[in-house]
């Protein structure tokens, strides 16, 4: 009887001794008690949930399935969207694995040394000692770029801490492409902006959803963004208006010219290019307002000098034929010569037709 109390001793002390390091090596591998033996897939949604409910390190692990096909497709876009939102909430190793993307050009990224240079100033300022010496490096290198990304940085800093108006420069950095072309992320930044009732904020987000660009496409959302930011004075909010009302269907009550060349005269106030050019077409045209080609003339000058393509085209082609101006060869060619460049197919073919100087 001993002797079988001491074999099952035995046994149970192994066994112990067997499921504890079959658990330390679980914890080891994964730093979790059961990962290692879940299904792959299972593990891709526990993760999803959790980066759902905002743990860092759970975003950045799937992000690492999603480069593979470990528990599914590999899909390099949102193995990218959640390194980023890993990054976005301070975990290092994102950071540095962004750093690397954008230097390299790795997981469908365009190659970007700013946008890598502004993941390792994040990773720096946890520091990480390899980005530090990167950042060093860039400084020495090249001080207008590291002054520029250094800008976005602490537009960033600022804007993860709730500031609108960093919020707001950081979702233009993202949509302009600064920081590689980024309209998912724009919005977000530019949400941050307009829930502060920011006006800019409001009408960037406002045009995003009319597009449909990094958000789906909403039109009551997009009105409903617009119609302060207009009334505040946002030169994008009120051409947005402007054309609404221009364009207005028959089933709606058609154009409503006075509303639209309100805003139009509002928005080219400004100086926003297009709608000084659509003030001058209405102008010309006499809707909404008196007919003044002498008035049109000046708002589609005013286009032309800020490079509008198609007002540079109608300045030359008022030189061209004299219309509200005195005819002169010389400014018809300059004009349609700059609108040619710019892209208007109209100044290309009018300048063949042109007398040789």
């Amino acid at each position: 009887m001993k002797k079988l109390l001491l074999v099952f001793f035995i046994l149970a002390a192994f066994c112990a001794g067997w499921y504890g390091a079959l658990t330390y090596t679980k914890r080891f591998l994964t730093g979790e008690n059961t990962e290692i033996l879940q299904d792959p897939a299972t593990l891709r949604e526990t993760y999803a949930q959790q980066a759902a409910a905002g743990d860092a390190a759970a975003a950045y692990k799937l992000g690492e399935m999603y480069l593979s096909t470990q528990g599914g497709e590999a899909d390099a876009q949102s193995a990218v969207s959640y390194f980023r939102l890993a990054a976005g909430k301070g975990y290092l190793p994102a950071q540095k694995e962004l750093a690397r993307f954008y230097q390299e050009g790795l997981a469908g990224l365009r190659p970007s040394q700013e946008s890598s240079l502004f993941w390792c100033m994040h990773a720096a300022l946890q520091g990480d000692a390899d980005c530090q010496n990167q950042i060093k490096e860039a400084f020495a290198k090249n001080t207008q770029l590291y002054d520029a990304v250094l800008a976005a940085f602490t537009a960033s800093l600022q804007a993860r801490i709730g500031n609108g108006a960093a919020a707001l420069e950081l979702g233009r950095l993202y949509e302009e492409g600064f920081l590689s072309p980024d309209l998912e992320e724009a919005s977000h930044w530019y949400s941050v902006a307009a829930e502060q009732k920011i006006p800019q904020g409001q009408a960037r987000l406002g045009l995003l959803y009319a597009e449909g660009k990094g958000v789906a496409k909403d039109e009551e959302k997009a009105r409903a963004l617009l119609a302060p930011a207009a009334e505040a004075g946002d030169p994008q909010a009120q051409l947005y208006w402007g054309k609404q009302a221009y364009t207005q269907s028959e089933q709606d009550g058609g154009p409503d010219y006075t509303e639209a060349f309100k805003w139009f005269a509002n928005a080219a106030a400004q100086g926003n290019v297009e709608a000084q050019y659509l003030t001058g077409v209405m102008y010309i045209q006499g809707q909404g307002t008196d007919k003044s080609v002498k008035k049109a003339l000046q708002f589609f000058s005013r286009a032309a000098e800020a490079g509008y393509a198609d007002a540079q085209y109608v300045v030359g082609q008022s030189y061209y034929k004299g219309l509200g101006i005195r005819q002169n060869m010389s400014e018809a060619r300059k004009w349609l010569g700059k609108a040619a460049q710019n892209g208007n197919q109209a100044a290309q073919e009018r300048l063949q037709q042109l007398p040789q100087p």
